[in-house]
């Protein structure tokens, strides 16, 4: 390993080193209020245009692709092998009942925290 590859090692891992240790004195010396506050720095944020979603993959949805992507992948999966026909399209929406679909939309609040997709309840009664 050359010289500057070595020097950039250590720096890296200085850095690193560096950051760890600032951040377990942080947490060491918090009290009170401040540990609220070290917890909002390890959740993912939600930017203002929308909820954070998780991925298939456990990753968190970074932007406006990322999202339309994950909703487009969990709302409408690929139909399964021999359902679909060429020449009519799918028939899968035919076993949705609207009625019973809307009804348990409009029971639930829309101020109620999301589930482990973090999609809250007014997201999804938008989409409906």
């Amino acid at each position: 390993m050359s010289r500057v590859q070595e020097a950039r090692r250590q720096l890296r891992r200085a850095i690193r080193k560096a950051k760890r240790d600032c951040w377990n004195c942080f947490l060491q010396e918090s009290s009170g209020n401040d540990v609220w506050m070290a917890a909002g720095y390890t959740e993912p944020r939600i930017d203002k245009a929308g909820q954070a979603l998780v991925l298939e993959d456990g990753s968190v949805a970074e932007g406006h692709h990322d999202r339309e992507r994950a909703i487009l992948e969990a709302h409408f999966p690929p139909a399964p092998p021999g359902s679909y026909k060429a020449e009519g399209g799918g028939r899968a929406f035919e076993r949705v009942n609207p009625q019973l679909v809307g009804a348990l939309l409009g029971k639930a609040s829309n101020t109620s925290a999301p589930g482990n997709d973090r999609v809250s309840a007014a997201i999804l009664k938008m989409f409906w």
